[in-house]
């Protein structure tokens, strides 16, 4: 069952709305699912960047862990609209489906869910130095173990773990490779994009990372620039020889990677570069974007 939604602010000094009793099942269990959302403040006024396509999703996710009934998308609509502050155009939002009440147990059917909408400033991203990854010794467990299309929270700790091991060895994130190929998934919470002869490619569904919105973006820009994109197997040899590498994601947009294991790359590659013009005039309103791609949020624009 879900219960009525509640969106909080950016504030952090004791909204009744943030008190999530400490026994609630999500907090002991990770029963809960999300989703990111970017808001831009772009040329046609405040919008947000494929939030059908995002709610979409977010309702995939309640399906496949078990969350019965979640709620019609015309309603995560509405509420994930509103939550949109006035004095925020530019922002990061994201609506979690959670189970707040103290019952302990594992059956999501006894349980009651609750729409949950946080909001962040959306921090500039700083592309010009590029990340450096390596690759994670902890695999990524297959569709047998987990439902590799569903954004439950739980599943993170598995991202949380490798991001860790990887800071602690002087990186900025890690790559995590399939647990029976040892083929590339994807980063800690990205998806990964590698150019070889001017090819650009991503690991293909098939082994496991998440359908990322922004990764599916940047396959439809590449098209339309007449860049040769190929989804499939990626060897972590091809990811080594790479021309260039980067990740995408709603939070990071597309970041680009100085540096594989010691390996150098040019964090401003020509196809990273055309791509993320082309992005960046997207999200803004300014070029003329396919249907869905921009809703526009119902608060005046800044300028």
């Amino acid at each position: 069952m879900i219960t009525d939604a509640h969106s909080v602010s950016t504030r952090h000094d004791g909204d009744p709305a943030r008190e999530v009793p400490f026994g609630g099942n999500s907090l002991q269990h990770g029963t809960a699912v999300f989703e990111g959302i970017r808001c831009y403040d772009g040329a046609g006024g405040p919008s947000l960047f494929r939030l059908d396509d995002h709610l979409r999703r977010l309702r995939r996710s309640a399906d496949l862990i078990g969350i019965a009934e979640p709620p019609p998308l015309a309603e995560l609509r509405e509420r994930v609209l509103a939550a949109v502050p006035d004095h925020l155009p530019d922002c990061y939002l994201r609506p979690v489906l959670y189970a707040p009440d103290p019952i302990l147990g594992l059956d999501l059917r006894r349980l009651r869910f609750r729409l949950g909408i946080e909001v962040w400033p959306a921090a500039p991203v700083a592309r010009h130095a590029g990340l450096s990854l390596t690759i994670s010794p902890w695999r990524r467990p297959p569709a047998e173990c987990l439902p590799a299309g569903a954004k439950a929270t739980g599943a993170y700790v598995m991202s949380a773990v490798a991001r860790t091991a990887a800071a602690r060895a002087g990186f900025d994130d890690a790559v995590q490779l399939d647990l029976h190929t040892g083929r590339v998934v994807e980063a800690s919470v990205s998806n990964v994009f590698l150019v070889s002869r001017g090819v650009l490619r991503t690991p293909w569904l098939t082994d496991g990372p998440l359908a990322g919105i922004t990764r599916d973006t940047v396959l439809a820009l590449a098209t339309d620039l007449g860049i040769d994109a190929r989804e499939g197997p990626v060897t972590t040899s091809e990811l080594h020889e790479a021309d260039e590498i980067f990740l995408t994601g709603t939070a990071i947009e597309l970041m680009p990677v100085r540096a594989l294991e010691g390996r150098r790359l040019d964090p401003s590659g020509p196809i990273f570069r055309a791509l993320l013009a082309r992005f960046d005039d997207a999200v803004s309103g300014l070029l003329q974007a396919p249907d869905g791609w921009l809703t526009r949020a119902p608060i005046p624009a800044t300028r």
